[in-house]
């Protein structure tokens, strides 16, 4: 050669979470949720289903719930959960999260037994919501 060394790039594809890993890792975290969440997509697409949909329309409520019974076991375990999701570093779970659960834990619960029971990483996204 002239001198140059060749360099092997390799190519690393991005790790994304899809709709029924995201949707099998909520049900493995919360069984009870099983009942409802299979109601919930038995009209749609499965375990398919849009993830930004069930965790908003599935998952949600039950935080909210737990938030206005003040169910901390439900919520230390939903906050781990939500917390671990934002830890992959995956870029559509993150979303998930965002869109799918604290937007709407923002908009329509108090913010401060919200900010409560959230981990650091996810009580900084929270606060960032407008």
């Amino acid at each position: 050669m002239n001198g140059c060394e060749t360099i092997s790039l390799m190519h690393f594809e991005a790790f994304r979470l899809n709709e029924p890993e995201l949707n099998e890792r909520l049900l493995g975290s919360f069984p009870e949720l099983k009942s409802e969440f299979e109601d919930y997509v038995s009209w749609q697409d499965g375990m398919e289903t849009g993830a930004f949909l069930t965790y908003e329309d599935v998952f949600r409520p039950y935080i909210e719930h737990a938030l206005a019974t003040g169910d901390s076991a439900f919520l230390e375990r939903t906050a781990v959960f939500i917390e671990n999701l934002f830890l992959t570093g995956d870029d559509y779970a993150m979303s998930v999260v965002y869109v799918g659960v604290l937007e709407g834990l923002k908009a329509d619960c108090d913010n401060d037994r919200v900010r409560a029971f959230l981990k650091p990483v996810t009580r900084e996204q929270f606060d960032e919501l407008v």
